[in-house]
């Protein structure tokens, strides 16, 4: 077995694995930009210090029944189109998970996969994006899985993450055909599309409307009453809420 931290090639990619660092976004984002890690190259922590989420959401299942891992990606997209990249994330892990567990899963936008019946939180999703002056030089998409709630005993782990890390990488892989195909994959697979939500913006005030889909660069398009749509990016978004 590899010593922790050493590089290995697994699933035609590298991997690093930690038994315990302060986060594996944290771990993949050094690696990318330190080191020029190809995209593909995954990180494994068996247990986060900080398991963070957007806004500083603390992910709550115990780490021995979790899988949290970090991909680096270098998609061919414009720095305008970078949110994209969560839903790369999540179309990945929700492909990933059901093909393993069995589990029908849907998208909350921005930052979960939740249970198609209940909308209880089966992975937490989060990207990290590095910006270059024409294009996205790297995005670290930080996922992490609750083995239990998707009916998944801790040995599947590995299982569950050679079948996350392929579905990742096909997922990126689709960018090359545009953004937009992206955008329309991921609205035919979340469960806010055609509902009526507010939203909380920063750094304040709020907007109502119903959700329409996705533009190319994955911001959330909102229709309001009167027939006007607005486009909100991730980093507008406070919170979310049926209304």
């Amino acid at each position: 077995m590899a010593e922790a931290g050493q590089i290995e090639e697994r699933y035609g990619r590298q991997l690093r694995r930690f038994p315990v660092a302060v986060a594996a976004g944290a771990m993949a984002g050094a690696w990318a930009r330190q080191e020029n890690a190809p995209a593909g190259a995954t990180v494994v922590v068996d247990h986060e210090i900080s398991a963070l989420g957007r806004l500083g959401e603390t992910w709550t299942a115990p780490m021995a029944e979790s899988l949290c891992m970090a991909m680096i990606l270098r998609p061919p997209v414009p720095p305008e189109d970078a949110d994209v990249a969560w839903l790369v994330g999540a179309l990945g892990a929700m492909t990933g998970a059901e093909a393993v567990s069995g589990a029908e899963l849907a998208a909350w936008w921005p930052d979960r996969v939740v249970d198609a019946d209940t909308g209880d939180t089966r992975v937490s999703v989060k990207a990290e994006v590095q910006l270059g002056a024409a294009q996205v030089r790297s995005a670290v998409i930080v996922l992490r899985f609750d083995l239990a709630a998707l009916g998944l005993a801790a040995e599947r782990r590995e299982e569950l993450l050679e079948s996350v890390v392929g579905a990742v990488d096909a997922a990126a892989a689709r960018l090359s055909e545009g953004p937009e195909v992206t955008a329309e994959a991921y609205g035919s697979r979340c469960a806010l599309v055609d509902r009526r939500v507010k939203l909380r913006l920063m750094p304040k005030g709020e907007t109502r409307g119903t959700v329409r889909g996705f533009d190319r660069g994955g911001r959330l398009e909102l229709a309001s009453g009167t027939g006007m749509t607005e486009r909100i990016s991730v980093d507008m978004l406070r919170e979310l809420q049926l209304a």
